[in-house]
């Protein structure tokens, strides 16, 4: 079996008939029951593994579970982590240390998946798991075979009926922000999409969020009490946030951290993880090393110098905020700003168009966030008049290859200007390998 061969098996599951995450409210519980069914067939590969943090959040999730990884591969633990979705290939959505898993190592496993999935749809009650159920179950059996004593585990959709939570125990749980993404499946109030979020407290753990939001607070508090979890509410107090060129410093229980990142809201979600870190006994030196290693693909992530090239994956209206004013901070010195944009064919596409073209772009170039069949994506030509209608003066370009639109905007680019891709993860690490670092 070839890596190829491999990854389109695992994508061709997604034709089976299943009954779809949080498509059946009345029926939620099925959805880990059929994750506990499949991993007790295969040997229960998450109960070897001693340490976990879990980490859910509508926004920040990515960032915080890189830090504090590469937190606790400083203070040398043995560490792995998950990253959904994957930036740019399927194998970086599982770490150990400071590698990826190989495509070897994926090849493997899948093969071994290939049998155990076919006693699975023999033998279980359930219906067929999710890509994402496989993409967990494939983390559970590498950290298992590396022997982690710590993983890092980051939610995909809410927390209470994740396929992260089928975990036996946890150390920590984190909740980082609360918004507006995923109404459709998760409720369309920042309580109820709270409430699916604090299921991932579980009794025992310590609970660190940062949301401040009361009626949030409220849910999480009541969470808390219900598992006999305590919960501390986390990156208050921070001073002195400096963004300068492309890194961040700021000040916090009397320690200065730095961190080689874009975007003074990073300093919250690193401050987050210095009392995560903090609790489970890191030491503040292993905390300020840890945190200035740490590289966020496609956070605000620079890639080239000149002209300033940013890949960006802010994919709802609280991450395109963040993003928005880190690209104000950046422009202040910069000639031009030019935009290649692409959403998800499910996401409120109107309001972060809205919030994008405040920044006065010279122009923009709307293309698909992604040329994989199995992904509904907003329509470029309607993005486009959209962007039109708010920014007539801009120059607006559609593509329907996003190649295509990379080659475009790459033609309007100068030394001393800056291009932002942003609307989507699968857009920005699309354009990885064109870049010339």
């Amino acid at each position: 079996m070839s890596f190829t061969e491999a990854y389109n098996y695992l994508l061709s599951l997604s034709n089976l008939p299943r009954r779809e995450y949080m498509t059946d409210p009345r029926h939620c519980g099925i959805y880990l029951k059929r994750v506990r069914f499949f991993l007790d067939l295969i040997g229960n590969p998450e109960k070897k593994i001693p340490h976990y943090i879990h980490i859910a959040g509508t926004s920040g999730k990515g960032s915080t579970t890189a830090f504090i990884h590469n937190i606790l591969q400083t203070a040398g633990k043995h560490v792995g982590s998950t990253y959904s979705p994957h930036p740019t290939i399927i194998t970086e959505r599982w770490k150990m240390g400071r590698r990826y898993m190989t495509k070897a190592e994926f090849i493997a496993i899948v093969a071994f998946l290939k049998s155990k999935l076919d006693q699975y749809i023999r033998t279980s009650p359930y219906d067929k798991l999710s890509f994402f159920e496989l993409t967990e179950i494939i983390g559970f059996i590498w950290f298992a075979q590396k022997k982690a004593q710590w993983v890092v585990l980051e939610t995909a959709c809410g927390g209470r009926y994740d396929a992260t939570n089928i975990i036996p125990h946890k150390d920590v749980a984190v909740i980082t922000t609360i918004g507006l993404d995923h109404t459709e499946l998760l409720g369309d109030t920042k309580e109820k999409i709270a409430y699916e979020k604090a299921g991932i407290i579980k009794k025992g753990c310590r609970v660190f969020t940062m949301e401040k939001n009361k009626k949030v607070l409220t849910v999480i508090e009541r969470e808390a009490r219900k598992r006999h979890a305590d919960l501390v509410l986390s990156a208050r107090g921070i001073q002195n946030i400096v963004q300068k060129n492309n890194t961040v410093s700021f000040l916090y229980n009397g320690n200065t951290y730095f961190l080689p990142t874009v975007g003074a809201h990073q300093a919250y979600n690193a401050a987050l993880c210095v009392d995560v870190a903090t609790y489970i006994g890191i030491s503040v030196p292993h905390i300020q090393r840890g945190l200035s290693a740490t590289q966020q693909p496609l956070r605000m992530e620079v890639v080239k110098q000149k002209p300033l090239i940013i890949l960006d994956g802010a994919h709802n209206q609280d991450k395109m905020r963040t993003t928005v004013r880190a690209a104000q901070q950046l422009m202040q010195n910069k000639k031009k700003l030019h935009l290649i944009i692409g959403f998800s064919g499910d996401k409120q596409v109107r309001s972060m168009v809205h919030q994008l073209v405040s920044l006065k772009p010279a122009t923009i170039t709307c293309t698909r966030q992604t040329a994989n069949v199995f992904r509904k994506v907003a329509s470029p030509d309607v993005l486009a008049r959209q962007c039109k209608k708010l920014l007539p003066r801009a120059t607006v370009e559609c593509f329907l290859d996003p190649e295509d639109a990379w080659t475009f905007a790459q033609t309007k680019l100068k030394k001393e200007d800056v291009l932002i891709v942003t609307g989507s993860i699968f857009l920005s690490g699309q354009y990885r390998h064109q870049v010339d670092r």
